[in-house]
């Protein structure tokens, strides 16, 4: 899953034409299965904007193992790798997308698990640094996340997650697709920054936060987000476990 993914879009007109569909959190998996077929094709401005924010502000994961929990497609795994990292894991719960992350050219240090992040997930390993974007709208809550992050990180390491900040889902943007003539969407939920902050420091993390503007240089980046200019498009959280 990766948007989980993820990929939202800034509000738009619906064509007359299309007919819409809205998925449940249940469904979020068997939709991201269904769009996994014309998924690397759908670029977003908001995934769009994350990759801007992440070549700005790297992962810093060289001599890393690195886990990407809702990895989608591992659009992601060539920016972890080129830093240097040991290892790159991808986790998503969407055989889909799974499938076409593993038929991206291979590398000896990539690997992937296929688990529902709905749910608690207990790996068999630690990691030094987990990476979650655009993933948190589509989890109904944050407590399996939190506990997840709480197993996968070991004492020190890190957490990174870069998402669609909730002010804009609270707004009415969402994840969505087209599967033939219909317009798949997919239920948000604006999960509030302090409670994001709050359920990670309850898992043992200490947080720094950053919102992301819209700002002139993001948006000369990615013009699709002109109408958004000045506001808050991201939410950074950078988190350490404490040992």
């Amino acid at each position: 899953m990766q948007h989980s993914h993820a990929a939202a879009l800034v509000p738009h007109d619906y064509p007359i034409s299309a007919r819409p569909e809205l998925l449940g959190p249940a469904e979020a998996l068997s939709g991201y299965d269904r769009w996994s077929r014309g998924y690397d094709g759908d670029g977003s401005p908001v995934m769009e904007a994350s990759a801007w924010v992440l070549d700005r502000s790297t992962l810093v994961c060289g001599d890393c193992d690195v886990v990407e929990l809702g990895c989608g497609t591992a659009r992601h795994a060539a920016r972890v790798l080129g830093e240097g990292a040991r290892s790159y894991t991808g986790v998503d719960g969407s055989i889909g997308m799974l499938h076409l992350a593993g038929s991206r050219p291979h590398d000896p240090r990539a690997s992937f698990v296929h688990a529902d992040l709905m749910q608690p997930w207990a790996p068999q390993r630690t990691f030094d640094l987990a990476l979650v974007v655009l993933v948190l709208e589509h989890l109904p809550s944050l407590e399996p996340l939190c506990e997840t992050l709480a197993r996968v990180v070991r004492p020190g390491g890190r957490v990174r997650i870069i998402d669609l900040h909730p002010e804009r889902i609270a707004s009415g943007v969402q994840a969505y697709f087209h599967d033939g003539a219909t317009e798949v969407r997919f239920a948000s939920r604006a999960h509030p920054v302090p409670a994001l902050s709050m359920g990670l420091e309850a898992a043992g993390f200490d947080v720094v936060r950053r919102d992301w503007l819209a700002s002139d240089a993001m948006v000369t980046a990615v013009p699709r987000l002109l109408g958004l200019r000045g506001v808050r498009v991201l939410i950074d959280m950078k988190a350490v476990r404490r040992r």
